[in-house]
């Protein structure tokens, strides 16, 4: 493969190889295939190597490309990171692999302006330069000094001299190259313009302005009329009217024989030849014979009072009953003492507080109608600004298009150019691949066989010298194990255990087996005595508790008759309050049915005696326009220009009145705004305040937190000290006390310790032989 092909395709699989959702051995495999067996394409190999290099080396070559990016802001692309990346690995960690010649190949792939700046900021040794200062600070967050200083910037000495040749290749490769662009241009006659570049303009949405009222229509008033004529010398209007009347009354006789209905067949319009109206008509009674809406129940409700509900009570129900009565009991108290007390009845004001809760609910709904009206309102402008959005969109939308075709174009033709430089590169790439290959390869083969030499003899010296050491080490071992061997004897141990006696370590509460026995006798039988007496204590209770409840039935008992007559009472008052309040309502509305009736009926006497008036003054306007037909055409002319004057002041009035709307909502949207504004900063204000407050009384109470944990902790260290010295006292006279018990717990003390020395001996012992 190619270099600039193998550079171009390790690029793509570095640029998508993402670690969060594939590891490097799985991407590899899905994207190359085979890279390990023999058969497998040295091109798969090599980018295998190239970008498991570039991933473990990430941390040192991101420090050095962020100076760089840095350092280099004004002439470097971001776009062009990954190659820089896959570079500086080759570079550094890769060119004792590949050689200083294949290296050059690589680098003469890429742009040479790009590849002559990068190989001169990386390879500048001077004590101030960016490698030995910045650079080498952030690989230290990383890499240890000794290998920074011994491999990385030694490296980069010792290519000093070889990457000076190659970026004067690259250089005058670039001056080459541009000086030949200039040549082509110019015998090609070719002019490159720079395109102007798109200036920002900010959308102009936020003004509105007046709508434009539209100019009146302009109504044509030229009226033409023939001659006046003659016909109206030759009759009256008495005449006329006679006429019409005949004429009228012919027409109705016609119009009244022509729809007469013959006495031997009269006509049947309402009855048709089928019967199946009848049939569905007596279905329909069936059914509705058979239904029963107007049964307020449809099975009969049981009669309660011929037999009684049995209902079982636990103790939880009737002690919850008996409470709500002692409830009811003392609110009743408390108003009863509170009239004594105030000489004031409280009815009145429950009473008024619930016809105002009333009132607020209506208040609530009315409120609620408004808003729902308010949201229609809103939602109806969100979708006249979200119509508008979209048309502004489009437009930025077609301008966004007309840019892309144009940046279209200027890809072509940075496509053709890179064309050219890449032809211009195989040649010369094709010239080195036939020579610079064999000899890399033969060099490489020494190299290795020297090496193979040099480590094969070095292993077998070691080889040879851990045999040895091995060898004294286990002589060593033994005599070790010989000398413990001799220290270890066994003695037999044999204990009789005596029940009647004790263990005699001195402690308090020290006993023999048999003293044990007796005293759990003595306590199981206090412990059964126990039982018996709380038994009878506890049936005692429950017997008291089970006069209580029977006490607490009854009263219930009574309090419920009682609340049935009342809630019975209660039932009937209810009734016949809303059988009143239905009466009173039907007879308001009755009342408001017949004025609303008696204001229809003055409606249409005045709307009929209009009518007749109109009628009139119409009968009256054509009379005058028949017997004044030579002043029609002024008339008329005169009317039309005063319907045209109107309407012109109509359309001046609505120009005013939409002008002075316009200036309003501007001021309105001024003062809003500035409304807006202050209470922003009055909360702003506020809310600095507040936190304030909130970080003082935090730093108070942590203050008084620490020294309170200051005073715990210096209580309990003075507690502890008491308590040990306490401690001390009282093991100093216990010691005094009993001077036999202590010699026996120092022998002990003296025996465990031996015992547990002899037993890390064996311990050891046990491990060198096993060894």
């Amino acid at each position: 493969m190619q270099p600039a092909i193998l550079m171009k395709y390790a690029l793509e699989l570095y640029s998508s190889f993402n670690p969060k959702t594939q590891t490097l051995d799985s991407y590899l495999s899905d994207t190359l295939g085979d890279c390990d067996s023999s058969t497998a394409p040295p091109s798969n190999i090599t980018l295998k190597q190239i970008l498991y290099s570039v991933v473990r080396f990430k941390p040192g070559i991101a420090a050095f490309l962020k100076h760089y990016f840095y350092d280099n802001a004004g002439s470097v692309l971001r776009a062009d990171y990954d190659m820089y990346a896959i570079m500086l690995c080759l570079c550094l960690f890769r060119i004792e692999d590949i050689g200083f010649e294949q290296f050059s190949v690589f680098c003469m792939c890429e742009e040479p302006t790009k590849m002559a700046a990068f190989l001169g900021y990386l390879f500048d040794t001077s004590d101030k330069s960016p490698v030995q200062c910045s650079v080498k600070q952030e690989w230290c967050k990383h890499y240890d000094v000794t290998y920074i200083e011994k491999e990385l910037i030694a490296k980069i000495t010792s290519l000093e001299n070889d990457m000076k040749g190659l970026i004067n290749k690259l250089v005058s490769k670039a001056q080459g190259m541009v000086a030949a662009q200039e040549e082509k241009e110019k015998k090609a006659q070719i002019v490159v313009t720079k395109s102007k570049g798109t200036v920002p303009v900010p959308f102009n949405i936020t003004k509105p302005r007046p709508r434009r009222v539209p100019e009146p229509i302009r109504i044509n008033n030229d009226v033409k009329v023939g001659n006046e004529p003659d016909y109206l010398d030759r009759t009256s209007l008495e005449e006329i009217e006679a006429e019409k009347a005949a004429r009228l009354e012919d027409v109705r006789l016609q119009t009244r024989k022509k729809y007469e209905e013959s006495k031997e067949q009269p006509f049947k319009f309402h009855e048709t030849r089928s019967n199946i109206d009848e049939v569905r008509r007596e279905i329909e009674e069936r059914r509705e014979a058979e239904l029963q809406f107007d049964a307020s129940h449809r099975k009969p409700l049981p009669d309660f009072k011929r037999f009684n509900a049995t209902v079982k009570l636990n103790a939880a129900a009737i002690l919850r009953e008996d409470a709500l009565f002692k409830k009811k009991q003392a609110e009743e108290a408390k108003l009863i003492q509170n009239y004594e007390e105030e000489l004031r009845d409280s009815t009145e004001f429950y009473r008024w507080r619930n016809t105002m809760e009333e009132h607020d609910h209506l208040m609530k709904m009315e409120q609620v109608k408004s808003k729902r009206m308010q949201a229609v309102a809103s939602a109806q402008n969100a979708k006249d600004a979200k119509y508008r959005q979209f048309v502004d969109n489009k437009a930025v939308a077609d301008l966004i298009k007309e840019e892309g075709g144009l940046i279209g174009q200027q890809r072509v033709l940075e496509k053709e150019k890179d064309v050219v430089i890449n032809r211009q590169l195989v040649k010369e790439i094709k010239e080195v691949e036939e020579k610079a290959p064999r000899k890399a390869e033969a060099k490489v083969f020494r190299e290795r066989q020297q090496v193979r030499k040099t480590q094969k003899e070095e292993l077998h010296e070691a080889w040879e010298k851990k045999l040895q050491e091995d060898e004294v080490e286990q002589r060593r071992k033994m005599d070790k194990i010989m000398q413990l061997r001799t220290h270890i004897v066994h003695k037999p141990e044999v204990k009789v255990f005596d029940p009647t006696t004790c263990a005699g370590l001195g402690l308090l509460d020290e006993m023999s087996l048999v003293e044990m026995e007796e005293r759990l006798k003595i306590n199981q039988t206090r412990e059964k005595n126990e039982e018996m007496e709380k038994r009878r204590a506890i049936i005692a209770e429950r017997s008291i508790k089970q006069a209580q409840l029977s006490q607490r039935i009854n009263n219930i008992k009574r309090i419920r008759e009682a609340a049935k007559t009342s809630n019975m009472e209660a039932r009937q008052q209810k009734k016949m309050n809303e059988k009143l309040k239905a009466e009173r309502e039907e007879q308001a509305l009755r009342v408001k049915e017949v004025a609303l009736a008696a204001k229809l009926m003055e409606e249409r006497e005045e709307r009929k005696m209009e009518m007749g008036s109109l009628m009139d003054e119409e009968e009256r306007r054509k009379k005058n326009q028949m017997f004044q037909g030579a002043a029609t055409h002024q008339v008329e002319e005169t009317h039309y220009d005063q319907l045209l004057l109107g309407r012109e002041r109509e359309a001046k009035q609505r120009k005013e009145r939409a002008q002075s709307a316009a200036l309003v909502y501007e001021q309105t949207k001024v003062v809003a705004r500035n409304v807006v504004e202050k209470e922003t900063r009055t909360k702003v204000a506020a809310k600095k305040k507040l936190y304030k407050q909130k970080d003082d009384e935090i730093k108070e109470k942590r203050q008084d937190l620490l020294l309170k944990n200051k005073a715990e902790v210096a209580t309990k260290k003075y507690k502890f000290a008491v308590t040990r010295q306490k401690e001390k006292e009282i093991k100093a006279m216990t010691v005094d006390r009993n001077v036999y018990a202590q010699t026996i717990n120092d022998m002990s003390l003296t025996l465990a310790k031996t015992h547990e020395a002899r037993r890390s001996k064996n311990n050891v012992a046990n491990f060198l032989m096993s060894d």
